[in-house]
């Protein structure tokens, strides 16, 4: 990867990527120490002495990456980057038998590592993301893992209470946003996730099972017509055939946002292929009491994090090379956006496509803050 860099980008700029805080680290391999260093050096496309990189004439918000090697080493920057410390987490295991869908719960603790094969599936799942009720001070037992299908299903296992050979399906009555993210508040101590009207939000209270059944409450999020009329203004019709998809995250600290992801259809004329890429996000501070949203384009020192996993949020501090203020995107297209500015930066390749993946999970989930 390094002698990659090298090619890439100007011998004053390769040296300011292994430069942070005044303290040499190593160079990009396989499995970056700070592999956003690499990301944010890519953005500064301006800074590139070869034609491998840079941004398109006519759509500016489109930058190309030319080099299939260089495309990879973004994918594994953008996917296995974000830093998180000791914790459980979810990876998938395709069954060879037949098709159903196998999850194993695995933790990086080299005190105690644990590897679990969860029950299977429903045969053919398509899963949108996995959440679990994570936290640092957490007890072994009260650990939840939650998986969202593509439509409204959701499925909860308790791994480690004796009854882990069933997954408990949730009836959510078509209540949840088919194609947005389950995501799990420390703060509340519940999963949570939007509507499909965007107007009210679901959670999941794992306090107050009864039995062996648990009832999703729902919650309206007040004035949110308004303020999407408000900030969108004369820019309503470019946004009546766009694709949305929300998703609730939380902060650190326990704060919460609700964040609106456009996206648009597109297509390379020469050999008729489509592609979706995305054309803007709204960001909105979430009372997750009273409901009330407030626009907002500042988030401080805070990345988000978006795609085929649980939402998060983490410090930009966290990590050297992360953009504060930003939304990092993966799945059907990879990219930046800063949020003051609202400008979205998608990875392209040369032949006018957007980076892409389907590879299941695109990130490992923090489980430390």
């Amino acid at each position: 990867m390094s002698q990659l860099i090298t090619r890439l980008l100007k011998s004053s700029v390769c040296k300011n990527v292994i430069r942070h805080n005044n303290t040499k680290v190593r160079m990009f391999c396989s499995k970056p120490t700070h592999p956003y260093l690499l990301i944010d050096h890519l953005l500064k496309a301006t800074n590139c002495s070869s034609n491998q990189v840079y941004y398109d004439d006519e759509f500016r918000e489109r930058l190309v990456i030319k080099d299939k090697g260089l495309r990879e080493e973004v994918r594994v920057a953008m996917t296995d980057g974000i830093p998180h410390e000791h914790g459980y987490r979810v990876t998938l295991k395709e069954s060879e038998d037949d098709d159903s869908t196998n999850l194993v719960l695995v933790n990086n603790t080299p005190s105690g590592p644990v590897k679990l094969h969860l029950p299977s599936l429903p045969i053919s799942s398509r899963i949108q993301n996995v959440a679990m009720s994570n936290s640092r001070n957490m007890r072994k037992h009260e650990l939840v893992v939650a998986v969202k299908f593509l439509g409204s299903d959701v499925y909860l296992c308790e791994p480690f209470s004796g009854s882990c050979s069933r997954w408990i399906n949730i009836d959510t009555s078509g209540s949840v946003h088919p194609f947005s993210s389950l995501m799990y508040s420390k703060k509340n101590k519940k999963f949570l996730t939007v509507g499909p009207s965007g107007q009210y939000y679901w959670s999941l209270d794992l306090d107050a099972k009864e039995e062996e059944y648990f009832e999703p409450k729902f919650h309206y999020l007040s004035s949110q017509t308004d303020h999407i009329k408000k900030v969108l203004r004369t820019d309503l019709e470019d946004f009546i055939w766009c694709s949305r998809t929300d998703h609730l995250v939380e902060s650190p600290s326990g704060e919460h946002f609700l964040v609106k992801w456009f996206g648009q259809e597109g297509k390379v004329w020469e050999d008729e292929t489509l592609f979706h890429t995305t054309k803007r996000f709204l960001v909105f501070r979430v009372d997750t009491i009273c409901g009330d949203l407030v626009y907002t384009r500042d988030i401080g020192d805070l990345c988000i994090f978006l795609g085929h996993n649980e939402a998060c949020c983490v410090p930009a501090s966290s990590s050297p090379g992360l953009r504060p203020n930003s939304i990092y995107y993966v799945g059907r297209n990879f990219g930046v956006h800063d949020i003051a500015t609202e400008i979205s930066t998608t990875f392209f390749t040369k032949d006018n496509l957007p980076i892409s993946s389907t590879e299941f999970p695109y990130w490992p989930a923090p489980s430390s803050y």
